[in-house]
């Protein structure tokens, strides 16, 4: 029996990563300088590390993911991202611990951030989450809750529990403070108010 058991399983097994093989090409580690000079090709997911000595594309990353000037993802990136200048995602996006560039975080899909996200410019357009802290001169994230701080020359969010920190704060609905030299809690009891504000 235990034999049986045996063979279905590595019967199943096979057939299974051939199939994902055929679907997606995977690798644990990408190095390029910039496309198309970088091996593998951006049609790779990478599970692991990928360093790109000025900037990286492809279509998935799993993992830490290292550019002196830039990372581009075309779908989802899970992990950690450092970048001298930016990082951009087209898909879904779940930073674990840091996303940092030296410019601009660049989200055009749903975020789902733990830890800390820092840049000049922090731009999310989709409905996301941070649970943590977003650090930037502007942080542009109309669609995302933010559990924790947000803090910039501009903060904009949909919800807000605990603190936006900036000369000008935007929340849908705030539940928690906001500091700043004028702040706007859209859907609350005193919806503008300079210095400082409170929601619940």
């Amino acid at each position: 029996m235990k034999t049986h058991i045996k063979i279905i399983f590595v019967v199943f097994a096979v057939f299974f990563s051939n199939h994902v093989m055929a679907a997606t090409t995977i690798t644990p580690l990408a190095v390029g300088i910039v496309p198309p000079v970088q091996f593998p090709s951006d049609d790779f997911t990478i599970t692991g590390f990928r360093l790109s000595l000025l900037y990286g594309h492809h279509r998935n990353v799993y993992g830490l993911d290292v550019g002196a000037l830039g990372n581009i993802t075309d779908q989802t990136f899970t992990g950690l991202a450092v970048s001298g200048l930016f990082n951009k995602t087209g898909g879904q996006t779940t930073i674990l611990g840091l996303q940092f560039a030296g410019v601009a975080n660049i989200n055009t899909n749903k975020v789902s951030a733990y830890g800390l996200q820092v840049a000049l410019m922090n731009y999310q357009s989709a409905d996301s989450d941070i649970v943590g802290l977003q650090l930037a001169a502007g942080n542009h994230a109309p669609f995302t809750d933010v559990f924790g701080v947000q803090a910039g020359l501009y903060n904009r969010a949909k919800e807000v529990y605990g603190l936006q920190l900036g000369v000008v704060n935007i929340a849908e609905n705030l539940h928690g403070i906001q500091i700043g030299l004028i702040n706007f809690n859209n859907k609350g009891l005193i919806s503008v108010c300079p210095i400082l504000n409170v929601g619940f």
